[in-house]
């Protein structure tokens, strides 16, 4: 894998940053939250939760299909999947009437997590919890850490199907999109080793 591949995925990510708002999502609401106690920078590897049930067809092709994008959006940020000991836990579930959902009022993300050391706080922000209302055809994607049994980060996007007998699954892909726009983490070292190999 050449160095100009691994730059171009990297572009590539950046770019759908930036483009994801503008694309169909603009009267739609997303976000995240995340837990203080965190690892972000030592989580590398990753598995799956499921909450489809196999009676349901439909609903476990849509599933599949998130469970795809999900894992090439990992893997694209350096994450790599494995059914023994994952450092996190992969939950998704898509929500197909109205869902009055609990948030938390946060500093974003990416600032919080560049200003945060390595080590865990002992004393953080309170959480501050807020009610949101979502359209219909919401999609949670959460992370949960393996070893401590707890969720540390989740993202939403409403507006995903108004129809659950959709058979387009491109509001599937741009969901998970939206969602991983907002974990902008590459595993640690990742972009160093990619650059060492070449």
């Amino acid at each position: 894998m050449g160095k100009q591949y691994i730059l171009s995925r990297v572009v590539i990510l950046m770019v759908a940053v930036g483009l994801s708002s503008c694309l169909g999502f603009k009267n739609r609401k997303f976000g995240s939250d995340y837990s203080y106690t965190g690892a972000f920078h030592k989580y590398k590897t990753f598995n799956f939760i499921t909450h489809a049930s196999a009676e349901d067809s439909l609903t476990l092709q849509q599933y599949n299909i998130l469970k795809k994008y999900i894992k090439e959006r990992l893997e694209i940020q350096g994450y790599e999947f494995t059914e023994k000991k994952p450092d996190l836990l992969v939950s998704y579930y898509l929500y197909y009437d109205d869902l009055n959902m609990k948030g938390y009022e946060q500093e974003e993300f990416d600032i919080w997590l560049m200003n945060k050391p390595e080590e865990e706080l002992k004393e953080h922000d309170p959480y501050r919890p807020i009610k949101m209302y979502m359209s219909q055809g919401t999609l949670l994607v959460t992370l949960l850490d393996h070893k401590k049994q707890n969720a540390v980060w989740q993202g939403y996007t409403s507006g995903v199907m108004a129809d659950r007998t959709t058979e387009s699954t491109a509001y599937l892909n741009r969901a998970v999109r939206t969602i991983f726009d907002q974990y902008r983490v590459f595993r640690k070292g990742y972009l160093r080793e990619t650059s060492y190999s070449n």
